[in-house]
């Protein structure tokens, strides 16, 4: 999250595309034959706007990590659903609310099939973001949105690293005040089970 505007890459061609891949991707998980063949080939045909397949999948790492209720969440516990992951923090002025109001926007567009699909919210400052600031902060975009947090650097790690997610804290030495945090500004999409495959990639806007 940094001062610059950054939006939803190609605007609602990047949302309905994710809209279009979470239908298919909950449709799998009732057995229609058309959806599994979408999901079980080795690309999406055609790739929908505004996305990149990941081919081959990548397998959700193992890691551990709190949610906004206390409880432990780890990779076997995103499976089963089909999943949207964004990194970010609840203090970003800009970036990450916007994401968070355009995921809510695809929750709704879903209807029903919402709650066939986790969406997570996984912090980036494990510093300030602690369980109860996320169950504060994201019931404004969606009280059914899932928030994860840690207090140990290296648990944040063992999920950011192998997807290759940049941040980095800029705290004032020695100071608790207001800081920004940089980090990578894209949405992950997983199947319901907990591979990696598609990445929704951001722009600023000429």
């Amino acid at each position: 999250g940094n001062r610059m505007s950054i939006v939803f890459k190609n605007g609602k061609s990047g949302r309905l595309a994710i809209v279009s891949l979470l239908a298919v991707l909950v449709l799998s998980l009732t057995g229609c034959d058309a959806a599994n063949q979408l999901v079980a080939g080795p690309t999406l045909t055609p790739p929908p706007p505004g996305g990149t397949p990941i081919d081959p999948p990548i397998p959700l790492p193992d890691f551990t990590l709190i949610d906004q209720h206390g409880a432990e969440v780890t990779a076997e516990t995103l499976t089963g659903k089909p999943a949207i992951l964004y990194f970010g923090y609840t203090f970003c002025p800009d970036v990450c609310p916007l994401t968070l109001a355009e995921l809510s926007q695809v929750s709704t567009a879903l209807g029903e099939d919402a709650q066939k699909v986790n969406f997570v919210f996984i912090s980036v400052d494990y510093q300030r973001d602690t369980p109860q600031r996320l169950s504060e902060y994201l019931p404004a975009f969606n009280a059914d949105f899932i928030g994860l947090t840690t207090t140990d650097e290296a648990n944040l790690q063992a999920l950011t690293q192998p997807l290759g997610i940049y941040y980095e804290l800029a705290p004032e030495a020695g100071s608790q005040a207001e800081y920004l945090v940089a980090h990578t500004a894209s949405t992950f999409m997983l199947d319901a089970q907990g591979e990696v495959r598609e990445k929704f990639a951001y722009r600023t806007p000429p």
